[in-house]
């Protein structure tokens, strides 16, 4: 084959295979402007993996990034059936490798940096913004996978793009984990299926460094942090919206249930509002992604019902239209927070706390505790104490190596400060605020009693009591369905 061989002087490589499965592929990529400019490859194990290898490489030199991106494996497969290949298990097999292979290396340029830049090789006249792609977050699931379909049946140039996120090396992703292995290669297929390019980036040590180091370190000072709503506002849609105008999109869009809402912003900018379907609305997770960033996002399916999206789904013939939903920490596939936090802390001088004492909230010793990292505020079983009345976590104090246990109407909380907040509306204009400090919790009536500096933080008293509410959780202010503003808890009263 013309195309064998390695290429010196590639921009990247990707390798997909086992020689235990029977073959082994690597590509090598090349681009000049936005179009593959030379691939070659180096495959063993078979002569499916050599043929298929060739014709991938022939498929994509001088074509561009998008249709290399396009190439699914089936097309490959009817390519080696008429070369005479006749054993279907390794000519499947063989043209998911060189796919792979060549998404490893699209994945590797993106990472080196010699990824074509759409910036760097615009037109002098840029084409209206209605024209540029929109770049759809892949997670794997159906919600993503149907607003990437709605996106295409927009009329607009798609291109579908999973992080590959760092997680816990001690545990294995599920198949149903958010861009888990399993998930990048589901949302490849969604791609694939729709005809539209599918890229993966690989954002392990970012993801890592912004979002699992803080949540470590949140428990650590005794915080509940909330990961989720910290990697939306830091991580996920900064590193998107900047992937997509390094692609010449204009626009990142997600299959969250949330909805935009116009008029009376902070600044005129653009502003969220409650999905459609409430009991999947994810508005809340959302608070912290500014009114810049959020001008830029789409949320396609706003206005339906997970029933509906998974209707779709199936009707379209999306293979992830019944994939459950994962509930997990995305980088704690097990569910299991305290052993995950034992061994990221495990190993570090002075890190991971020792046992010490329950208290009750007069200092009075009630029992010993194996370390304050495994207590939340709220939980009631897992004490070993004996009591009289059921007793619940009021506090962890890490200062004293305590934890601080009460009846549950010591849980109570009347009064709210909350920080690094994220305003969408100016407080004189949130006239019936509701306050809701958990995903799945119903709001609360509440009255904004200060409103400081982002720094300084708000004050909020609540119109009732809540419960469990704990420091490093997030407080979302709405005005009927909008949401007014967000925050982390930084106490309670």
């Amino acid at each position: 084959s013309p195309y064998a061989g390695e290429m010196p002087d590639a921009h990247a490589a990707g390798e997909a295979g086992d020689t235990g499965c029977g073959a082994l592929i690597r590509i090598f990529i090349r681009f000049s402007g936005a179009e593959v400019s030379r691939a070659s490859f180096e495959a063993t194990g078979s002569s499916a993996a050599i043929v298929a290898a060739s014709r991938l490489c022939e498929r994509v030199t001088g074509s561009s990034w998008r249709a290399a991106a396009s190439l699914a494996p089936a097309a490959l497969v009817a390519g080696l059936e008429e070369s005479g290949l006749n054993n279907s298990r390794t000519i499947t097999a063989a043209a998911g490798f060189a796919v792979e292979a060549l998404s490893r290396a699209l994945e590797d340029s993106l990472r080196r940096g010699s990824f074509p830049d759409a910036g760097k090789t615009q037109t002098a006249v840029p084409p209206p913004r209605d024209a540029l792609p929109v770049l759809v977050a892949m997670s794997g699931g159906v919600d993503s996978a149907v607003a990437c379909l709605l996106e295409q049946r927009a009329g607009r140039e798609v291109a579908g793009v999973t992080m590959r996120l760092w997680s816990d090396p001690e545990c294995e992703a599920g198949e149903n984990a958010c861009c888990s292995p399993q998930a990048i290669l589901d949302a490849r297929a969604v791609c694939h299926r729709l005809g539209v390019p599918h890229l993966t980036v690989d954002f392990r040590e970012d993801f890592k460094s912004i979002v699992v180091d803080d949540f470590v370190a949140g428990y650590r000072a005794g915080r509940t942090p909330n990961p989720c709503t910290h990697c939306n506002a830091s991580f996920r849609f900064p590193l998107l919206l900047e992937l997509a105008r390094r692609l010449g999109a204009a626009r990142v869009a997600t299959g969250h249930y949330a909805r935009m809402a116009g008029g009376g912003s902070v600044s005129g900018g653009a502003r969220l509002a409650r999905g459609l379907d409430r009991e999947k609305d994810q508005s809340y997770m959302l608070w912290g992604i500014s009114q810049e960033l959020l001008g830029k996002i789409e949320f396609p399916l706003a206005e339906m019902s997970k029933e509906e999206t998974r209707r779709l789904a199936r009707g379209a013939g999306l293979p992830v239209h019944d994939r459950p939903e994962s509930q997990e920490v995305c980088f704690i596939p097990d569910n299991d927070y305290r052993r995950f936090l034992r061994s990221r802390l495990r190993g570090r001088p002075g890190a991971l706390p020792g046992a010490g004492d329950i208290v009750d909230i007069s200092g009075n010793r009630l029992g010993p505790h194996r370390g304050y990292i495994d207590y939340t505020v709220g939980q009631r079983r897992g004490l070993g104490l004996s009591a009289p009345e059921p007793l619940y976590v009021l506090a962890t104090d890490p200062e004293n190596n305590r934890v601080v246990v009460g009846r549950h109407e010591e849980l109570a909380v009347r009064r709210l400060r909350i920080v690094a907040v994220n305003a969408f509306m100016e407080p004189e204009q949130i006239t019936a605020p509701m306050a809701q400090v958990r995903y799945n919790s119903e709001p609360v009536p509440c009255r904004l009693i200060a409103a400081g500096a982002r720094e300084d933080g708000w004050e909020i008293e609540l119109g009732r009591p809540v419960f469990g509410v704990a420091p490093g959780q997030s407080a979302v202010i709405y005005q009927g369905d909008q949401v007014a503003a967000g925050g982390v808890i930084a106490g309670t009263g």
